[in-house]
């Protein structure tokens, strides 16, 4: 077991490989099937940028290769007042360090700066109040007698207040390629499922072979009944054989996608393809959330 992880995931029997390995080391300090969580213990690495990369290997010897920077911050902050990088310098400097460590108490004295607020910061300020000023008096809320006066038109108080042009309250116009029951599910259905579900499922609904199944022709995308369809989207799934043949990667759950945006991927997937089901509303999306 190696000293970077906290606990040691659980083992898989699939032949993929994913080996971790750190700072450019040729040697992993550790090797899972995947999918594997695990933890980095950044304590028993120094403070500093550090690089974390992963190389995973197929059932057929094929590499794949990602590198992760990231900068390891443990040990206290340290502020340096009095000397600035590449200062040119002469004679005597004072400097002012300090240094805070996240588990100590705060102490107000020790916190407070020993530098004095720079010119800039007060300029800055001063214009933010003078703004704040002017637009409080160019744009108060104007008395309604004179909201249509030359001097008060291009108010913003006085313009929120007038009623509304007839047909700025008109409901979105139908994208005209898929709708029912009022519902517009052309309209986003496509974007839901490029940003949420094409990664593992495929842009043309292929899937992965052993790894994410196919939603062409699916017995689920295309069930007359779309119920497990939604609980499927709203619960996730995984280890479930289908058509005979077992997928090892997790479909997981969206609850924060809103009942629009499932209903809409949902009946994406059952009319794209060739796949030929009934589709649902958001209705019957808040109904199976239990809401």
């Amino acid at each position: 077991m190696s000293e970077y992880l906290a606990a040691p995931p659980e083992p898989s029997q699939q032949a993929a490989l994913v080996e971790l390995f750190l700072d450019g080391s040729l040697t992993p300090f550790a090797t899972y099937h995947p999918p594997a969580v695990f933890s980095l213990d950044t304590r028993t690495l120094e403070d500093g940028p550090h690089t974390l990369q992963i190389r995973a290997t197929d059932t057929l010897g094929k590499v794949g290769r990602r590198s992760i920077a990231f900068t390891v911050q443990n040990g206290p902050g340290i502020t340096l007042t009095g000397l600035r990088e590449g200062s040119l310098v002469g004679g005597t400097v004072e400097v002012a360090v300090n240094a805070f460590g996240g588990e100590e108490p705060f102490d107000p004295h020790r916190a407070e700066s020993l530098a004095t607020v720079p010119v800039w910061v007060w300029v800055m300020c001063s214009l933010v109040v003078l703004w704040a000023a002017w637009y409080a008096i160019e744009f108060f809320p104007t008395p309604q007698q004179f909201a249509n006066t030359a001097t008060y038109a291009a108010n913003p108080a006085a313009l929120a207040a007038q009623p509304a042009p007839a047909g700025a309250n008109a409901p979105p116009a139908f994208s005209g390629k898929g709708s029912a029951g009022g519902f517009d599910y052309a309209a986003s259905g496509a974007t839901v499922f490029t940003a949420n579900c094409a990664s593992c499922h495929g842009a043309g609904g292929t899937g992965v072979p052993g790894v994410f199944p196919p939603l062409v022709n699916d017995p689920v995308v295309t069930a007359k009944d779309p119920a497990q369809h939604v609980t499927i989207l709203l619960k996730g799934l995984q280890g479930k054989a289908i058509g005979g043949k077992p997928y090892s990667g997790q479909m997981p759950s969206f609850p924060q996608l809103s009942d629009a945006d499932i209903a809409a991927v949902i009946d994406h997937e059952r009319t794209s393809w060739g796949n030929q089901a009934p589709i649902v509303t958001p209705d019957a999306v808040k109904q199976a959330r239990g809401h």
